[in-house]
């Protein structure tokens, strides 16, 4: 009976009681941290096939230049390879949000559009700079090697780790500055090797973050 008293004790305080600022504030913050990760759009599914894609992307370029004396850049078959398995990876990813984005309308969707659309211009930029590197007469080691192996890893990663920190997002911050690091390393093993260590490193970190997210999950 003591216990019956209670809880209606609790309950009829509950109702009469204001919430205190402080706690509305942090009870909002615990609503959205759990909003986040049931809104997850990433999947382990889908990390899981993106490290066979980008395996089988980076092992075609690699493939194209490997032992080429003097070096040219990419043959037309590899960037063929390259363009296909992007396109089958982009319209994996669309369909992964599309389902994940059903039902949800108002300010949170026109906010992952405009943050679709800014980081598509970022990566749309990397390569406008690579038409200036040409322009400008330099090498095709650097041109059609080092930079486009590295450089859009190095700059949309980290726009991609500073603003998954900015949203409290650790492991993806975490997973986002392991690629900008590795870019930045593998730029020093060269036009060919780079391809390489680019396509085996990158996959070995989306392994790991599919098994981050697995583990999230059944927590």
């Amino acid at each position: 009976m003591n216990g019956s008293g209670d809880l209606e004790d609790t309950g009829a305080a509950g109702d009469g009681a204001e919430l205190d600022p402080k706690e509305a504030s942090e009870l909002l913050e615990s609503a959205t941290k759990q909003a986040q990760k049931d809104f997850d759009i990433r999947p382990p599914l889908l990390t899981l096939i993106g490290s066979v894609v980008v395996l089988v992307a980076f092992g075609a370029i690699w493939l194209s230049v490997r032992g080429q004396k003097p070096y040219a850049g990419p043959t037309p078959v590899a960037l063929a390879v390259l363009y296909g398995t992007l396109v089958v990876w982009i319209i994996i990813v669309a369909t992964f949000h599309q389902r994940a984005r059903r039902g949800v309308t108002g300010p949170s969707l026109r906010q992952q559009r405009i943050e679709a659309v800014v980081f598509a211009l970022i990566w749309a930029m990397v390569y406008v700079f690579q038409g200036a590197l040409f322009h400008a007469g330099v090498g095709p080691e650097v041109v059609y090697g080092i930079y486009p192996a590295t450089a859009p890893l190095i700059i949309a990663g980290s726009a991609a780790a500073a603003y998954s920190l900015a949203r409290q997002n650790l492991p993806m911050a975490a997973f986002a500055a392991a690629g900008v690091v590795l870019a930045a390393l593998a730029a020093f093993t060269g036009p060919e090797t780079v391809w390489a260590v680019m396509g085996v490193g990158l996959s070995l970190l989306l392994l790991g973050f599919t098994a981050v997210q697995y583990r999230r999950r059944r927590a």
